[in-house]
């Protein structure tokens, strides 16, 4: 197992910044998720980990060396791309064992690890087929299997699994983070699903715009969001935002509905007020609402509903029986409240 720092890391293609000033520390060992919407970074950070691009400015380091001017093959790492990248032309095992075979490692080593790698991906019956003749959760689990018999200082995955189906990623995301608890390797990756991330990972982190805007534990980060941006991008559905003033002790919306607010907040302060879609219920002398749109989904119920004229998302973890248009009321539990400021999204 090794560590990974970058300091200060750049990248730049033309006049355009595409990293700002990355400082991310990895202990050994460490499953971290990168997430944000397309164009943060989040690929060219792993790339530029990975050696496949040059920074413009910064220090990485792996295992405490510096590796930043080292091409790929010097860095001791490994990577599982969205495409998988198998030689359609090699079997299932030798696609695995390819970058031993480059090494120059004998071939009853590389038939022995490969055959490891396998039996702990469960690709034993495969070895000799071909990656034409593989669904795309086999392939998945070739690329990682390709990795794994490299024994590499650190793991690097990119998206790998945003080609598969809903069932299929729900199932290898199982299987990745197992194989994780199995080899303890430092891991690295990059996904824009934040379900994944949430799930999968030890700690979470949330880019934007080239730039770290939260890290921390999945849960951390979920309940304690430090602006709206990073409330929005965690959770699903996402995290209501209702934009009002504090009046009185309560957000004030425009048409006069009153919200609960925790206090702190200055009076006549413009804010954004925050609450997770299932920290809301029906019934009590809450909010006002009307119901827009219902959506069973078996065991939940999501409500689509306006609140103050603004829209909003209720789920409840039941079945409910509720019509378009019908009039209800919201009690938003208290102590689950989040306010931010409605200019710089800051929290409060």
């Amino acid at each position: 197992m090794s560590t990974m720092s970058v300091r200060s890391l750049t990248k730049s293609f033309g006049r355009t910044e595409i990293l700002r000033g990355i400082d991310l520390d990895v202990a050994a060992g460490e499953f971290v998720a990168l997430v944000g919407p397309s164009g943060c970074g989040k690929s060219t950070l792993l790339r530029l980990i990975a050696g496949l691009e040059g920074a413009s400015g910064g220090r990485i380091e792996i295992g405490g060396r510096d590796v930043t001017r080292l091409p790929p093959k010097g860095r001791d790492v490994a990577m599982v791309f969205q495409n998988y990248a198998l030689y359609p032309h090699l079997t299932v095992g030798a696609n695995m064992g390819f970058s031993l075979k480059l090494r120059g490692t004998p071939k009853r080593k590389i038939d022995a690890m490969v055959r490891e790698a396998a039996a702990v991906l469960g690709l034993d019956a495969l070895l000799e087929r071909y990656p034409g003749q593989l669904s795309g959760g086999q392939r998945q689990r070739v690329a990682t299997g390709r990795a794994i018999v490299r024994n590499p200082a650190l793991f690097l995955f990119d998206e790998p699994l945003s080609n598969l189906d809903a069932k299929l990623r729900v199932e290898m995301r199982t299987q990745i983070k197992a194989l994780h608890q199995r080899l303890q390797v430092t891991t690295i990756y990059v996904t824009h699903d934040q379900i994944e991330a949430m799930t999968m990972a030890d700690r979470v982190v949330v880019m934007r715009a080239g730039r770290i805007e939260q890290q921390g534990a999945p849960l951390e980060l979920y309940d304690r969001p430090a602006n709206a941006f990073v409330a929005g991008f965690l959770g699903s559905p996402s995290m209501n935002f209702l934009e009002g003033r504090i009046e009185g002790g309560a957000v004030a919306l425009a048409d006069g509905t009153r919200l609960p607010a925790p206090g702190g907040a200055a009076e006549g302060r413009r804010v954004l007020w925050g609450m997770r879609p299932e920290d809301i219920e029906i019934g009590g002398e809450g909010m006002p609402a009307q119901v827009e749109v219902v959506e069973p989904t078996g065991p939940d119920t999501q409500l689509a509903v306006r609140i103050g004229g603004q829209a909003a998302t209720v789920l409840l973890r039941r079945r409910a029986v509720l019509h378009p248009g019908e009039q209800i009321r919201l009690s938003p539990a208290a102590e689950r409240i989040h306010l931010f400021d409605a200019e710089t999204g800051s929290r409060l």
